[in-house]
């Protein structure tokens, strides 16, 4: 039986985004990665310029997300494909499927 390949920190040739969520899912900031950049050297930089702003890595990012707290509140730092200001994809629409069919 194979192992599983962690595969978030792959080089990839689409963009990734480093964002932090607050803990109700809040985009509170993003940064976009471009395609074919090292993302755990980006990942790194992300988690040391929070620390430089008083943030603590509650762990570390080897699974590409970490949270980080800061006094009383904490929020989450995560490497993701996805765009978080994109809205389109987010949510399943019974009704929109629906529209497609003949009656």
């Amino acid at each position: 039986m194979g192992r599983y390949e962690f595969t978030a920190y792959r080089k990839a040739s689409t963009p990734r985004y480093i964002a932090v969520f607050g803990l109700q899912w809040q985009i509170i900031d993003c940064q976009r990665i471009e395609p074919h950049a090292d993302l755990f050297t980006a990942m790194t930089s992300a988690m040391q310029q929070l620390a430089t702003e008083g943030w603590e890595a509650e762990g570390d990012a080897r699974f590409g997300f970490v949270f980080i707290r800061r006094l009383s509140e904490r929020r989450m730092l995560m490497l993701t494909s996805r765009d978080p200001f994109a809205a389109s994809g987010q949510s399943f629409d019974p009704f929109k499927s629906n529209a497609n069919r003949s009656t």
